[in-house]
């Protein structure tokens, strides 16, 4: 029933439109059963959308909370090592700290440390690429004179 009503709707709009501009006589409007379309719709919106194709996804609205880093408490040793040795692997990092505590750190362990190793690594880069880096290493510095040069 509301199917016909809106097709029918739709055949006056358009007739309407191919009418535009010229002179014609108007032709009387469909008469809508408003009884029989409003006892049609006691039950459908009782049943709502079933297709689950029109439901939303469900979306975290707050943010995950994050928990305390295994490595926190050696963070300013590990910084140490690195800044010691700056070529030093994740690997062998984890190879030490294993000796520092041996119930905490497992070879399970080696792909946290390479995550936290490459941010830190990261950050020196950040530093050294916004700071004086020119200040940080007397090799770096260009040599001012053809004599500096050759010395």
């Amino acid at each position: 029933m509301l199917f016909t009503c809106i097709r029918a709707a739709q055949e006056d709009l358009g007739r309407r439109v191919d009418r535009r501009g010229v002179q014609a006589t108007p032709q009387e409007p469909v008469v809508i059963d408003l009884q029989r379309f409003t006892a049609n719709l006691k039950t459908p919106w009782q049943g709502g959308e079933v297709r689950p194709t029109h439901k939303r996804p469900y979306r975290r609205t707050k943010p995950y909370p994050k928990r305390p880093s295994m490595l926190e408490p050696y963070e300013a040793q590990i910084r140490a090592w690195l800044e010691a040795e700056p070529t030093l692997s994740a690997a062998l990092v984890l190879q030490r700290l294993m000796n520092v505590d041996q119930t905490r750190f497992t070879n399970k362990s080696l792909r946290t440390v390479q995550i936290a190793v490459k941010a830190w690594r990261k950050e020196t880069v950040v530093e050294i690429i916004n700071g004086d880096w020119m200040a940080i290493s007397p090799l770096l510095q260009p040599a001012t004179s053809l004599g500096n040069i050759l010395r």
